[in-house]
């Protein structure tokens, strides 16, 4: 199963276009905020999204998009978020925890515009207790520069990577 994640349109529905065209075989998108009114009505796949600080008029639609989600798709747990309710800008740690708490196997966020991929192996300390599996925290970086990235799930096993129009 191919999962696009994107993040920061911005605006940039060319560039949304584009790479749903490239990956229309995508089983679902996973959009990290800050573009949500750019989605299309029906992208042709499932999505899960989240708001960023740019949508927060999106705060008064009947159908409120969170700031925060967790899914499980194909067998992982994403964490899903923008970044900004847990200062990514800031550094990672509150994302890592976020990941802890929630007992994801990726965290995916937004914001800082920045492609980042960092996975913290099973048996590091967190919180005074080890990580029983590993735990990987993954931003696309920003659609209106062109980036995007994927997650490819295989029985409950997952690739991440990055993509660039």
């Amino acid at each position: 199963m191919k999962m696009l994640v994107l993040s920061d349109s911005h605006g940039r529905t060319d560039h949304l276009r584009a790479v749903l065209a490239m990956h229309a075989d995508a089983a679902g998108l996973l959009f990290l905020g800050d573009g949500i009114r750019d989605l299309p009505a029906d992208p042709g796949m499932r999505v899960w999204a989240v708001r960023g600080n740019c949508d927060v008029f999106t705060m008064f639609d009947t159908d409120p998009v969170p700031d925060e989600r967790v899914e499980s798709i194909g067998g992982c747990r994403i964490a899903a978020l923008h970044g900004h309710t847990r200062a990514a800008k800031a550094g990672y740690g509150r994302l890592m925890a976020l990941g802890v708490e929630q007992d994801a196997d990726i965290v995916c966020f937004g914001h800082t515009h920045e492609p980042h991929e960092q996975c913290i192996p099973a048996g590091e300390i967190f919180f005074g207790k080890p990580l029983a599996r590993p735990l990987c925290l993954f931003n696309p970086g920003a659609l209106n520069a062109g980036r995007f990235g994927l997650i490819t799930i295989q029985q409950g096993q997952f690739l991440l990577s990055h993509g660039r129009l």
